[in-house]
């Protein structure tokens, strides 16, 4: 299945939106009160992160998004599953959110590799924030003590 550029960047705003409300979800599950303000800073930092791709849409697009994304999104960057689950510790939670950064990661490797020019430079330089972000949520799990996935 192809999309066009403009379609992959709503489908990579959506994703970034739909996991500032899974890292919301996910601290409201989260029985510690630390591990809800860490959970609520990557919440911040996501949304940040669609703030960054509506700007840099402007430059890489001609005309306007798509009103809404496709079908690809719903599984990118969030586990909805999961976020059911009351009282969660702090290290189930960033395990949750280990696995959702990386289906992050795959997505943006998928766009890098079927881009061309400045789109593919771009959605590479995504893959890479989205990996940083991976890693710093690896780092705050080895924090708690708990054993990597």
């Amino acid at each position: 299945m192809s999309i066009t550029l403009a379609q992959a960047i709503r489908n990579a705003i959506a994703a970034e939106q739909a996991a500032e409300q899974f890292y919301l979800r996910l601290a409201q599950a989260c029985a510690e009160q630390d591990g809800r303000a860490v959970l609520r800073e990557i919440a911040a930092q996501e949304r940040a992160h669609a703030a960054g791709l509506e700007s840099v849409a402007a430059r890489l697009v001609a005309g306007q998004l798509p009103e809404r994304p496709d079908t690809l999104v719903s599984g990118i960057e969030s586990a909805p599953a999961a976020t059911n689950a009351a009282g969660l510790g702090l290290a189930e939670a960033l395990e949750i959110a280990v696995d959702a950064e990386n289906s992050a990661i795959l997505y943006y490797d998928a766009l890098a590799a079927t881009a061309t020019g400045e789109a593919a430079i771009f959605f590479e330089q995504m893959r890479k924030e989205e990996a940083r972000h991976a890693a710093a949520v690896l780092a705050l799990l080895a924090n708690t003590g708990a054993r990597q996935p």
